[in-house]
This record gives C-alpha cells, structure tokens and sequence, in this order.
C-alpha cells in the first residue's frame, strides 16, 4: 500500500472522529429542539450509508453524496457548538 494512500485513509478516519464527536456534542445540548440536536447525526448516517454503497458497486452516489454530506455535517456541529458557545459567554444570559 502506497504511502499517499495510507495518508489519505488516516485523514479519512480522523474526519469522521471529528464529525463523531461534533455529533455527541451537538447531541448533548439539551436546549435545542429535538430536530436540531438530531440533524447532524442524520446527516452523518446518511453519508456513512452512502460511503458503504461502494462496498456493491454503487460508486456513483458516493462519489456525489458522501463528502458533501459529511462536510456538512461538520459545518453544522461546528456551527451550533460555536452558537452554544456564544450565548453562554453572553452578559446576562440565563441557561
């Protein structure tokens, strides 16, 4: 196995740790609605379903679905944790 190859693979399963752990941590926030607390896990399925597709031949729809999925659901823990963070660091705020 080629070096550039187990670098990419590495990189791959570091990103999915980081979309993981976005996704307990979004998850943990009691304060948002269900739906809210429940998408970027959704999202991550999704991707995971579709990465898993290649294992039958169906490469079409995890060349086209799986990365942007999985990027999004990194923007979006990312995006409600950095929220989360901001209205706690607010004066006066009350959670």
């Amino acid at each position: 196995m080629p070096f550039t190859l187990f670098l990419i693979a590495l990189f791959a399963l570091a990103f999915l740790v980081f979309d993981v752990v976005l996704c307990v941590r979004v998850w943990r926030m009691t304060e948002l609605p269900r739906w809210r607390r429940a998408l970027p896990t959704l999202l991550l399925c999704v991707a995971l379903a579709a990465s898993a597709g290649r294992a039958w031949g169906v490469t079409g729809v995890a060349e086209a679905v799986a990365f942007p999925l999985n990027a999004a659901t990194a923007l979006l823990g990312m995006y409600e944790v950095d929220r989360q963070r901001r209205r706690r660091e607010r004066p006066g705020a009350t959670i």
